[in-house]
């Protein structure tokens, strides 16, 4: 998102005017830096080598296992939970009095460095500073090679002469890309068979089967996913949302407004709060959002059959793809759809 759009909105995701980049290296080709490379996808990395395909395609290998980590909150939140401590934090979700709203999980930040913020997302000299050997942030668009929050596109070549970065997607479907970050945290040094972990783990899979069951019980819910703020409504478009697209296909009926695909959302008015009527509202959970209590007093979406009747419930936008993060989240709609009734 550019600077201008998400001081407007806050809400929609990171969209970058598209700018062909192709990366070409030869396996041993220094690029950009030394000992770093950025090596072609099908090279083999040598003995003692850390290597990781990200989730757009990029193979980065380094001499030995990263250990000075910088990574975006929306990254660092799963990460965290899988072990994994960052040298220093960045990104849209560093709000100003330092702290990550929901974005940021159990991050503990006593120690950490912050080399961007809400305002700045990522600050070079800063980043320079912490010396790192890996950038780790998250993607909404895996096609445009400039496409990565929190990095706007014209500093992508410049956080890459820093130390090569590496994305995980937000799209497609939650589990599969908390399997990713589960995949990456362990080659970061994770031990994923730790009790905590293997713990956290099955109250995933359980939160996964109770979500289903749920679903099925109650089919003839629909549920209708807003980021309202008081100036205007975003309607989300479920099926580019990791999280939304995740509990589509594990049997939640979503509204689906009218957003091409790729946008994420419809834009509308409060005027319009009749257009999609539902069964449960989740509303996002983000400062920037209309509250409950707001909506309920709303003159338009008091009428609407879901705040009229008080099935109103919180939406993490900012969703954390780890066994702990989705397990809440996969539990907090659960409780929704088992508690409401049919008014649409």
């Amino acid at each position: 998102m550019h600077e201008e759009d998400f001081t407007v909105t806050h809400f929609l995701t990171h969209k970058i005017d598209r700018r062909q980049m192709i990366i070409s290296a030869m396996a041993g080709a220094a690029l950009l830096r030394s000992p770093r490379t950025l090596v072609a996808q099908d090279a083999s990395p040598a003995a003692g080598e850390w290597t990781f395909t990200d989730d757009k395609g990029v193979t980065v290998t380094l001499p030995s296992q990263p250990e000075r980590l910088v990574i975006d909150v929306n990254a660092a939140a799963p990460l965290w939970d899988f072990g994994i401590r960052p040298q220093a934090l960045f990104g849209w979700n560093v709000l100003a009095d330092g702290s990550f709203g929901d974005a940021g999980g159990n991050i503990d930040p006593e120690g950490i460095a912050i080399v961007g913020d809400v305002n700045e997302r990522i600050r070079i000299e800063d980043l320079i500073a912490q010396e790192p050997d890996l950038i780790i942030t998250v993607a909404w668009d895996l096609e445009d090679p400039k496409a990565y929050w929190s990095i706007d596109a014209e500093l992508v070549d410049q956080v890459n002469a820093v130390a090569p970065v590496i994305a995980i997607s937000t799209t497609g479907m939650a589990d599969a890309n908390t399997q990713r970050f589960a995949e990456l945290a362990a080659l970061l040094g994770a031990d994923l068979e730790t009790p905590e972990l293997k713990s956290a783990e099955a109250d995933y899979e359980a939160a996964i089967q109770r979500f289903k069951d749920a679903a099925a019980a109650n089919s003839d819910l629909t549920a209708l996913f807003l980021a309202p703020t008081p100036e205007t409504v975003w309607v989300a478009y479920g099926p580019d949302w990791a999280d939304l697209n995740m509990y589509g296909e594990f049997g939640l009926t979503i509204v689906e407004p009218d957003a091409e695909p790729g946008s994420f959302w419809e834009q509308i008015s409060h005027e319009q709060a009749l257009k999609y009527p539902a069964d449960m509202v989740f509303i996002s959970t983000r400062a920037e959002s209309l509250s409950a209590e707001d909506m309920a007093k709303s003159p338009t979406w008091s009428k609407h059959p879901a705040v009229a009747a008080g099935q109103m419930y919180p939406w993490n936008q900012d969703f954390i793809q780890s066994y702990q993060g989705m397990a809440d989240a996969l539990n907090g709609i659960a409780d929704a759809t088992e508690a409401a009734e049919k008014v649409s």
